[in-house]
């Protein structure tokens, strides 16, 4: 899958989209209840505090990374607080479950990915997810052509995720900053 190598970016510490700890998103979410416990996938998590926050929430978690030094640090930290979940190091253009998933949390995954990926990638989302699931998702908003992270203009998430395929809630909530100077907006995507 991927031109970029994320392995080469963890070692040399340029992984501008990592956030210290949880994002307002996802605590959001979980505190109005959008986010219950179920069986979530956590694609291209890299080495996020979500996962271990879910699972400690009393989800089902599973992670999927192509990084090994990513998937390492999620064992580590699952290891250190007892938690179970499920960790695969994978291409996730590639890799697919046994099952699909009631939820999927992408925080960083899609704008981590070159925009030439995208489409394949929401082909792989619609396998991942049953139907009637949910996708909650942050399209990052960079405002610039390079990357990573690449800039998901919601214009553009709008056809990538057509009504066709893809419920849009009426309203999308407010964006939330990031601490690279971007803006993340949070979307919560029902599979049709």
């Amino acid at each position: 899958m991927p031109s970029i190598d994320w392995e080469a970016k963890y070692h040399a510490g340029t992984t501008g989209w990592e956030r210290p700890g949880l994002n307002p998103a996802f605590t959001a979410w979980r505190a109005d209840g959008t986010l219950a416990p179920c069986r979530i996938l956590l694609p291209g998590a890299g080495r996020s505090p979500e996962p271990l926050a879910f699972a400690e929430a009393g989800f089902d978690v599973t992670v999927v990374d192509l990084a090994p030094s990513a998937i390492a640090a999620q064992r580590a930290r699952f290891a250190a607080a007892g938690r179970p979940a499920t960790l695969v190091e994978a291409d996730l253009l590639e890799w697919g479950p046994e099952r699909p998933f009631d939820a999927v949390y992408d925080q960083t995954c899609l704008c981590a990915l070159p925009p030439a990926l995208h489409a394949a990638y929401v082909g792989r989302l619609s396998t991942w997810l049953r139907p009637g699931s949910h996708l909650h998702i942050l399209f990052m908003q960079t405002g610039r052509p390079e990357g990573p992270p690449f800039d998901c203009p919601i214009d553009q998430m709008r056809a990538l995720f057509p009504s066709i395929a893809w419920n849009w809630p009426v309203s999308l909530p407010d964006p939330v900053p990031h601490p690279a100077g971007f803006i993340e907006q949070p979307a919560v995507l029902r599979r049709v």
